[in-house]
């Protein structure tokens, strides 16, 4: 029905608005790729589709590059930033177009179209280089631009393509679609004019007199307005939730850089260990003082029971919201530094124990040795045990090989089960050190 008008899409695919196409076939590429990594497709039309282990890890696009795969993180934020002014003009500019705009035709559209990606050609250019610039360092890269936690499941369905081509030259009629997808021209199922057509249509059918015998016609000025409006509208949706996927991607970056700067800053300890020790609370949610660990001291029988106990309390960090454990204090009030003698072979042995206790596919407990002055001025070596908060459930095995699942609660331990403590981490997308922000409000609340 609507042949001759779309045959005016071959305009755009050249230029500036093709590039654009071309920009939304990386990112549909690493989609696609994404969806066959975390999917395994139910065979029968009642049997549903399951989660592959590597889309359990993933959950948040965004989150899971920045926490688990990028290695170049200030390349990473640097290119964003860079790049985010170009697409913030491109989002508000589209905004406008549509602004006192009336069409005399479908090609009329179609020329405005042309005319507003021509003019922002440099914008687009600075876009294409970014999203290329992702595809080369990893396939998936991409995927961080279309993520469900800014465009939301509809958004995502009414723009996605299977892109099956390894290379973008030899998939020019995937581009076409991709092009028409990113400028709004279709959704995944229908070219928007036909969309409106039928809403225009419906609505006519809803307003007459069912006892009315007329033909039914929809008026063309009535969809070519509408048509237009939906189209631009849809063309400025597309900047926006780019914009936000590249505001998403800085503030990820900014939160990894704060924790982690946090975790590996020696003044930071030193000042939270001298704060911490100042409060008159035993101990925190987030921070347990011991004078030394149990499990260095006790031998045969009690020293397995001692390890057992020292996993369970780093198990029950982990569960919650992750914490520290600071060795080499007291933690009776008032509390004094006393330090941790031949530290270095007990972190090793702590490290061990850990390993024979506990089973986890990542490294979410990390070990660094504090300086601290004790009352007289002498230097003391003091552990501090930083324990991550887990995506996963941490299970402690015991002397007799059964498994329990500790989890902190305020101040102590209490043992769950497994289903309680993996609904309690539905929410948590990666292990983190988000505790240690927390650590930092706190160092710095007067």
């Amino acid at each position: 029905m609507f042949e001759e008008e779309i045959k005016h899409h071959d305009e755009l695919f050249s230029g500036s608005s093709w590039e654009l196409g071309k920009i939304h076939w990386y990112i549909q590429q690493a989609d696609t790729e994404m969806e066959s990594k975390s999917l395994i497709k139910g065979e029968g039309f009642l049997e549903q589709d399951k989660l592959t282990d590597f889309g359990k890890d993933v959950v948040d696009e965004i989150h899971w590059w920045i926490f688990k795969k990028e290695t170049e993180i200030e390349e990473l934020l640097k290119r964003t930033e860079s790049i985010l002014n170009s697409v913030q003009k491109l989002k508000e500019d589209s905004s406008l177009l549509k602004e006192k705009y009336y069409p005399e035709s479908y090609l009329d559209i179609i020329k405005k179209i042309k005319e507003f990606t021509e003019s922002h050609k440099s914008e687009i250019r600075t876009l294409y280089d970014y999203v290329v610039w992702l595809h080369k360092k990893d396939v998936l890269a991409p995927s961080i631009l279309f993520t469900y936690r800014v465009w939301g499941s509809t958004r995502l369905g009414d723009r996605a393509v299977k892109i099956t081509a390894n290379t973008i030259d030899k998939d020019r009629g995937k581009v076409k679609i991709c092009t028409e997808l990113a400028l709004g021209l279709r959704t995944r199922f229908r070219y928007t004019i036909e969309g409106v057509y039928g809403d225009i249509l419906s609505d006519i059918v809803d307003s007459i007199d069912p006892e009315c015998q007329s033909s039914i016609s929809v008026p063309k000025q009535r969809l070519l307005v509408q048509t237009s409006h939906t189209i631009l509208d849809e063309l400025a949706t597309y900047f926006e939730f780019l914009r936000q996927s590249l505001r998403n991607i800085i503030l990820d970056i900014k939160r990894y850089n704060a924790q982690t700067e946090l975790l590996y800053r020696e003044s930071f300890w030193k000042s939270f260990i001298i704060k911490a020790m100042s409060v008159n609370r035993i101990e925190n949610q987030l921070w347990d003082f011991k004078k030394t660990l149990e499990m260095w001291h006790t031998k045969y029988k009690e020293k397995k029971e001692a390890e057992i106990k020292f996993c369970e309390q780093i198990a029950a960090f982990a569960n919650a919201n992750g914490g520290v454990v600071i060795v080499g204090i007291t933690d009776k009030s008032p509390r004094r530094i006393i330090g941790v003698q031949d530290l270095e072979n007990k972190s090793k042995f702590t490290k061990e124990v850990l390993k024979r206790h506990i089973t986890y596919s990542t490294d979410f407990v990390h070990f660094r040795q504090i300086l601290m002055k004790d009352e007289a001025e002498n230097d003391k070596n003091c552990l501090i045990i930083a324990i991550a908060q887990t995506k996963d459930v941490i299970s402690v095995k015991d002397k007799l090989g059964k498994f329990s699942y500790p989890i902190r609660l305020e101040t102590g331990l209490d043992r769950s089960n497994y289903d309680e403590i993996k609904y309690s981490k539905l929410n948590v997308l990666h292990d983190n050190h988000n505790f240690i922000l927390n650590l930092d409000r706190f160092l710095h609340d007067r």
